[in-house]
């Protein structure tokens, strides 16, 4: 928009006020970013983001009840973000704090967790363990918000379990090491005590008397390499404590002075799971373990040689080793490929073979062998109500199919799966009568919503099971499969899926119970379709937002799924014809339909394979997602066969998941997506372009911004044959290039530029109103990344930042101005992610509503509560 339209808009007044405070702005605006780069800044509380998308939706293997609250529920999902419930799962919210540093600090609260525990005497008070070596948290609100405790004495050590004793909380103990790092911790036989071993945190037993101020060490009579998986202290006497390591079990009687190894009817000493349930009216404790399964050879297959379920009562001094039917005839599932190969893979790696010649060693299938369970739960209100977890999903190395939980309901003599689905429980399977003739219940026994296709979709369920945990009461059953928390309120009997709320039953549309682990990949809107947006999700295809939230929860945000495909596919970007809006096109960045190009011409309704738009490239196992990243895509106004998109390199930083592994640079079709080819000529060897975008005026003309080393704006008058970089931003991009490149309606062009390591000084936003001629900078921050301005009002501009190590990865988040670039404000409230952002949108049509995309939280929402009306243009 040109400058005399803008001033038939908006009163001359304003301008002349605008001049008296514009020296005193500009001097707010120095401080304020003076602060972002030296203390922890708050948040504007009236600004708060409320996720919205699918619940959970991404694999979780952290969760925990409150020891007396029945209703509080602590989970950690394995994308970084850690959540509470308060009403028994069916709604959370963020356990981070949004304004802390950056995640690698260790200070925004515990990413992953390992244990938690809270006094008996004060149920806010309570502390926790996480995956990382950053320390532990204690809590004085009961799990609400986390501080780290900061002692030195944890400084780079693993805490795998924290305890109180139920008596007094001024004592608490700890115990080191990765035993709770479950399905990474693993137990071939080269390495039958865990192949992860970290030093500092062998061998460490903690215990502190003053509500963890002071902690010292007691280990005396434990192996120097133990590990500790779970510390529980006697209900009734506190001087005794128990302890489940890699190296047995082990007792104090002095309150961890001094331990001994108990071994009377183990036959194994490797630990991976221990509960309790304590009868406090006969005084009967009751101890179940998980001494890790062994196999040896016979013949040409395999059979149990060692571990197994065992039980004591009589407070560990002594062993029961619970068999009952436990031990599966795998030979029923001789036919069977897929049980097979589980079996297989998990085998040849316990025996330290490859799968090949495992097969050509053992090609029989056992006639008796137990699964490795690794975890196990006791019902609160029955001692012989037992359940066993098998984690078998992605390629497991710890376990095989088939049955996920496993139930016995009198004390481990009789076992049977107690979580079914697929097509094996039904009366027509080939299997009925062998599970049958075991005991089993047949048909299935859980309800799905969001992922209702799971129900049926293998004969055995591909996904395992991650924990089974009970809240206080017993009234809760809580199990994760895979991406899909599951609640039973009839000790197991059925299962039910949460997560999701329908807005309209016999629709798509959901509202997520706050708690998602879905790898967000940005937004798109089209100027012509109002109130909605289009989300784009790693693993869960599309979301589009809609008005329908509010028949859930007030004020909360539905959005559509939308599914392209069979299989599960992970959507990098999405785009709309700017002509036509039936004709949408959708790339994807892994799994199915990986690098191919989709086409819809009846509005999204159904697709069809369009174009390849990344080379097949190849997958190596248990080596990460290894995606290509296909970001930005963008269509031509004025000749929509001429389409682009930009493949960056170092696209973990940016926070998409994981770096992009080929195809770097510049995409071009010229046929409207049918081919591809790759245009980088003139651009830097890095080709790590994370932005492409049209000069509004002209779109033969385009900017592509390429991040890091010799990185920059680079600008291409020809539709992307040849590039130069603009030499006006030279100075701002320095070395480490320009993160993003975005024009407004009123003819503005903003860069971003900073990175993960650079000076304090060298990042930030610029803007320029002379067709890039110069440039102002009007926010000040070492590492920025994405800029949006608003289609109805210019003035309104969101800026999103990552946490650059130069300033201790503090106030990493978003940014709102209203007044065009003069004064800021930081917006991080409710989002426990902020500080892992990849995109930013400002909705088209709803003044003040902003939307921001993370890495491992899905994405957030808020409609701020003074927002800039909407001017001409």
């Amino acid at each position: 928009m040109s400058k005399n339209a803008l001033s038939k808009i908006v009163p001359l007044t304003f301008f002349l006020i605008g001049m008296g405070i514009s020296g005193q702005a500009q001097q707010k605006s120095d401080s304020f970013f003076k602060h972002l780069k030296a203390e922890k800044v708050a948040s504007d509380p009236t600004v708060v983001w409320q996720q919205f998308g699918p619940g959970m939706s991404g694999n979780n293997k952290c969760a925990f009840w409150h020891p007396t609250d029945p209703n509080a529920l602590f989970i950690s999902p394995n994308m970084g973000n850690s959540y509470v419930s308060f009403d028994k799962g069916k709604t959370y919210g963020t356990m981070l704090d949004e304004d802390e540093s950056g995640y690698r600090e260790g200070q925004r609260g515990p990413m992953q967790l390992f244990s938690i525990d809270f006094s008996r005497q004060n149920p806010d008070f309570g502390f926790c363990s996480d995956d990382k070596n950053k320390g532990i948290f204690i809590t004085h609100d009961r799990g609400k918000s986390w501080q780290n405790l900061n002692h030195p004495i944890f400084d780079g050590k693993y805490v795998s379990c924290v305890t109180v004793d139920p008596k007094n909380d001024n004592i608490w103990y700890a115990g080191g090491g990765e035993m709770r790092h479950l399905g990474r911790m693993l137990f071939p036989n080269s390495k039958p005590h865990g192949s992860k071993e970290h030093e500092p945190s062998l061998n460490k037993l903690w215990k502190s008397t003053d509500k963890g101020k002071n902690w010292v060490l007691l280990n005396k009579g434990l192996h120097p390499k133990t590990q500790f998986e779970t510390l529980i202290v006697d209900p009734k006497n506190s001087n005794i404590i128990y302890a489940s390591t890699n190296y047995g079990f082990y007792k104090s009687m002095d309150s961890g002075k001094n331990w001994s190894q108990k071994t009377k009817g183990f036959d194994y000493d490797v630990m991976r799971a221990m509960t309790h349930h304590y009868n406090k009216e006969k005084d009967v404790l009751t101890l179940y373990v998980v001494c890790n399964p062994m196999w040896k050879a016979n013949g040409k297959t395999l059979t149990n040689d060692k571990g197994g379920i065992f039980k004591s009562v009589d407070r560990g001094e002594s062993w029961q080793k619970l068999e009952g039917n436990l031990p599966l005839d795998m030979r029923q599932f001789q036919k069977n490929a897929d049980v097979k190969k589980s079996y297989v893979h998990c085998a040849a790696y316990v025996f330290d073979m490859k799968d090949k010649d495992f097969m050509a060693k053992f090609p029989e299938m056992p006639s008796a062998i137990t699964i490795r369970f690794n975890t196990i739960a006791v019902d609160p209100n029955d001692a012989d109500n037992i359940y066993l977890n098998n984690e078998y999903s992605n390629a497991s190395r710890n376990n095989f199919k088939p049955g996920q939980i496993w139930r016995s309901k009198d004390g481990g003599k009789n076992w049977h799966v107690a979580l079914r689905n697929g097509k094996a429980w039904k009366t027509t399977s080939k299997d009925y009568a062998y599970w049958k003739e075991r005991g089993n219940p047949m048909e299935t026994n859980i309800s799905l919503r969001y992922l209702k296709d799971w129900v049926d979709r293998d004969f055995y369920e591909r996904k395992g099971s991650n924990f089974v945990r009970w809240n206080a009461d017993g009234t809760v059953l809580h199990t994760q499969m895979a991406k899909i928390s599951l609640m039973s309120y009839n000790k197991g009997e059925t299962w039910v899926d949460i997560d999701d709320e329908y807005t309209t039953p016999g629709t798509e549309s959901y509202v997520g119970a706050g708690n998602s682990n879905l790898p967000g990949h940005g937004f798109y809107q089209h100027p012509d379709i109002k109130n909605k947006v289009f989300c784009m999700a790693g693993e869960n295809s599309l979301w589009m937002t809609n008005d329908q939230g509010p028949k859930v929860r007030p004020d909360a945000q539905g959005a559509e799924s939308h599914n392209f495909l069979d299989h599960e596919a992970s959507l990098s970007w999405y785009a709309i014809h700017p002509k036509d809006t039936l004709v949408h096109y959708a790339l994807f960045f892994r799994q199915a339909a990986k690098g191919k190009l989709l086409k819809s011409v009846d509005n999204g309704k159904t697709w069809k394979e369009h174009g390849i738009a990344i080379p097949k490239w190849e997958i190596k196992a248990h080596s990460g997602d290894q995606s290509v990243h296909q970001n930005h895509l963008i269509i031509d106004s004025e000749n929509p066969d001429n389409m682009y998109f930009v493949v960056p390199k170092n696209s973990i930083d940016m926070e998409w998941v994981g770096n992009s592994v080929i195809g770097f640079g510049v995409h071009k079709s010229h046929d409207g997506g049918k081919t591809w080819v790759e245009t980088n000529t003139g651009l830097p060897d890095s080709r790590d372009a994370t932005k492409i975008a049209f000069n509004p005026k002209n779109p033969n003309t385009l900017y592509v911004a390429i991040q890091n080393k010799d990185g920059g704006l680079f600008k291409s008058i020809d539709n992307g044959k040849y590039w130069v970089k603009v030499s006006s931003t030279e100075k701002i991009s320095g070395n480490k290039g320009i993160n993003d490149i975005h024009f407004s309606r009123d003819g503005k062009a903003y860069i971003s530029a900073g990175t993960k390591r650079g000076k304090p000084s060298a990042g930030g936003v610029w803007v320029s109103d002379d067709n890039l001629g110069t440039w102002k900078r009007i926010f000040d921050f070492p590492w920025t990344n994405r800029i949006e301005t608003a289609y109805y009002n210019p003035n309104t501009i969101l800026v999103s930042t990552l946490g650059n190590v130069s300033i201790g990865t503090k106030n990493a988040g978003t940014y709102l101005s209203q007044d065009a670039g003069k004064t800021w404000t930081k917006i991080n409230k409710g989002n426990g992610q902020s500080d892992r952002i990849n995109d930013i949108a400002i909705d088209n049509y709803t003044p003040g509503k902003f939307y921001a995309s993370t890495r491992g939280s899905g994405w957030y929402v808020t409609q701020h509560p003074k927002p800039n009306l909407p001017i001409q243009l």
